[in-house]
């Protein structure tokens, strides 16, 4: 600052959210690739910083207007899986795409009593994603409703199944570690 002037600082920088995820994988590149082809993330222009190395230590995407830092793991790093809940306009296609490059099923597309069709996988870098697709408006200020829906044979039998599902993935990748 020069002068008389004052400059107010923003607390959260334009775009992005007071909580930020960042992604550490052994691939910052197909991360973006899996990220640009499976959810459509653009690459922010400019923001991919590589070190003398070629290692990238530090990149943004932006995912509809979510922002996700990524860099790159170092060598004797151990994992660092992230795992993250992602809100897109068509799941089926999104959870075809993540398969197609590589993800692991962990919770085939299921609709849940809340008015959303959820899915897991665990994409090619070990991290557990949620993809979630909206499919109705549920209303929760109505008790007698939301106890209906979350108590049918159905709402209990999705919840049992998802439960189950990251149970037994996240076991298996625990013992992976």
């Amino acid at each position: 600052m020069s002068g008389n002037k004052t400059q107010t600082i923003k607390t959260v920088p334009d775009g992005y959210t007071a909580v930020t995820p960042w992604i550490i994988s052994s691939s910052t590149e197909k991360m973006i690739h899996f990220l640009t082809t499976v959810f459509d993330a653009q690459e922010v222009p400019n923001s991919r910083i590589k070190n003398e190395d070629g290692v990238i230590i530090h990149a943004v995407v932006k995912i509809d207007n979510a922002v996700m830092m990524l860099f790159d793991s170092r060598d004797g790093w151990g994992p660092t899986p992230t795992f993250l809940n992602l809100y897109v306009k068509d799941i089926d296609s999104a959870y075809q795409k993540a398969l197609e490059l590589g993800a692991t099923s962990v919770t085939e597309i299921t609709t849940l009593w809340f008015g959303e069709k959820v899915c897991r996988i665990i994409d090619p870098m070990g991290n557990l994603l949620w993809i979630n697709q909206r499919v109705e408006e549920v209303d929760f200020t109505n008790p007698e409703e939301v106890r209906k829906r979350a108590s049918s044979p159905e709402a209990i039998s999705g919840i049992a199944y998802i439960q189950k599902s990251l149970d037994e993935a996240i076991r298996k990748q625990k013992s992976l570690l």
